[in-house]
């Protein structure tokens, strides 16, 4: 007798039209520029599921045009790929590539609560991963990303980084109810023109299953960073240790969804030669009003530190806050309409200064699966 065989093939062409007034575009405690910002986004993802594989494929670009300020018009680009493939129920192979050309100065605040001036980027990303169930209590993931960051401004510093994390996990549920273990391996090299910065970290924790809707992961460990930064025959050298931690509590309802995340570590100050000590939390929540209407909040706060020689180039201080409410009406499921409004603020402690920002946006979102 013949095996089942389920599977999915779409391709989704879809089209994004966005406005937004931005009351500080160059995110500047001093002589803040406001504009207006129209966004067009036309795209096309491809997805392809079978029992074994699963293939994503998407490219967009943004084309943006700004009133006043037309010296920043741009049109942002995404290119990306990722695959999942089980030979074997036991084995999953995992890879991706990507490529994506930004120019807004607050692509990353939302993600490392850093913001740059002005500039376009150019980000590739790699990625591999192999993941193996040992048994029905015990399984292992081993994942390995390279990404490179080349600026056109001469004042920004390119990076090559490489990411590698090995983890296990077992069901303790024998002796702790709903309770899984974790232990989680990871080193970072982060490769500058003038020097690296190695930085690796070791943490055991938990996964709990508190109930059918609650979930709380914790896990805490020690880390090591080395670098050796500076003008070549000149370098420095500069080791230490620190703690690592992460953990989250999640909650899954039938209407509202929400999670509330923490993290600290030695993260990348994009942009800048070295890294920064950050410590960062985050909270998502979404709830669904109505089957057209749903609604969510979004915030976070950032503390980055950096020494001057010391992991790093530059001194910073930086603490960094933002508010994102939206509402969405989903007219079809192949057209709906958001709004959201964003309030930022980063306290810079070395210059005793302060910056905010208010964003609005409403968006125009279309798309219709094609071959579904």
């Amino acid at each position: 007798m013949s095996e089942a065989m389920g599977a999915e093939f779409k391709l989704i062409p879809s089209l994004g039209l966005q406005e937004e007034y931005n009351d500080n575009i160059f995110y500047t405690d001093k002589n803040r520029v406001d504009d207006f910002i129209t966004t067009v986004t036309p795209g096309l993802e491809l997805v392809n599921r079978t029992e074994k594989a699963d293939v994503n494929l998407l490219a967009r670009v943004g084309v943006l045009r700004y009133v006043d300020t037309t010296e920043l018009d741009h049109t942002d680009q995404k290119y990306q790929g990722k695959l999942r493939y089980s030979p074997v129920p036991t084995w999953t192979l995992s890879g991706g590539a990507g490529y994506v050309e930004d120019s807004r100065p607050d692509r990353d605040l939302e993600v490392t609560g850093l913001v740059n001036r002005a500039t376009i980027r150019r980000r590739q990303n790699y990625s591999a991963g192999l993941d193996h169930i040992f048994s029905e209590k015990t399984k292992a993931g081993l994942t390995y990303a390279y990404s490179r960051d080349d600026y056109s401004g001469s004042d920004f510093a390119d990076l090559k980084a490489h990411d590698a994390t090995l983890s296990f996990i077992h069901d303790l549920s024998r002796y702790l109810p709903n309770i899984a273990g974790r232990m989680n391996f990871g080193y970072s090299r982060y490769e500058y023109e003038i020097g690296t910065v190695d930085y690796s970290y070791a943490a055991i924790g938990m996964n709990w299953a508190l109930n059918e809707k609650w979930n709380l992961l914790l896990d805490g460990g020690g880390s090591y960073i080395l670098s050796e930064l500076g003008p070549a025959g000149n370098k420095e050298k500069d080791r230490g240790t620190g703690w690592f931690g992460m953990g989250s509590l999640s909650y899954k309802g039938e209407k509202t969804t929400g999670d509330l995340t923490f993290s600290h570590r030695i993260a990348p100050a994009y942009g800048t030669v070295g890294v920064a000590n950050r410590t960062s939390l985050s909270v998502g929540m979404n709830r669904r009003f109505t089957y057209e209407f749903s609604g969510g909040l979004s915030a976070g706060y950032f503390i980055n530190k950096a020494e001057a020689g010391k992991f790093s180039t530059v001194a910073f201080d930086e603490e960094t806050f933002y508010i994102n409410p939206r509402v969405r009406y989903q007219f079809t499921k192949d057209i709906a309409l958001e709004g959201s409004y964003n309030f930022s603020f980063t306290n810079y402690k070395e210059s005793n200064t302060e910056t905010r920002r208010s964003l609005a946006m409403i968006r125009l979102h279309l798309q219709h699966a094609l071959f579904e």
